[in-house]
């Protein structure tokens, strides 16, 4: 019983993705890209959600940015802020001021956030070959090494 409950989670996860890759955001330019260009490739893809004014999205981004070392030329992370319309012109200024290394996004209208059920930030995905393989919400000092080895997993 409990493989058959996993497996229909597992296929829900599976449309849920799927549906949501046809969703547009935005890059700091303002141009739109569609979610299933960003999380294609050989290479896995960390999608992270955070907003400005969330604390614990911010700790991640700067753990994550520490161990830039470990992760770059073998993961991609693909960062999408949450913030609205009203403040998502503060997010360019800001990331600029924090030197995140990482493809910055915004979903200001919350759409690829609801398609993929994201109930609150920081939450994050594992994507291997345009395909959900992990997620994690919350953060907590020292998670940034369990993503980094659950996503070296898909390393190629």
């Amino acid at each position: 019983m409990k493989k058959i409950i996993f497996f229909l989670v597992m296929m829900c996860a599976g449309l849920i993705s799927t549906h949501a890759q046809n969703v547009n955001i935005e890059n700091l330019k303002g141009e739109k890209i569609l979610f299933s260009d960003l999380i294609k490739g050989d290479k896995p893809v960390i999608v992270s959600f955070w907003a400005t004014w969330c604390k614990p999205c911010l700790m991640e981004m700067d753990a994550l940015k520490e161990i830039k070392e470990e992760w770059e030329g073998k993961i991609r992370i693909v960062s999408i802020s949450i913030d609205d319309s009203r403040s998502k012109n503060k997010v360019p200024s800001f990331v600029k001021g924090r030197n995140y290394p990482f493809e910055i996004y915004m979903d200001s209208n919350q759409e690829l956030y609801k398609k993929l059920n994201v109930l609150n930030v920081p939450f994050l995905f594992i994507f291997s070959n345009g395909k959900q393989v992990y997620k994690h919400s919350g953060y907590s000092p020292g998670d940034e090494e369990y993503l980094l080895e659950e996503a070296m997993k898909y390393v190629k």
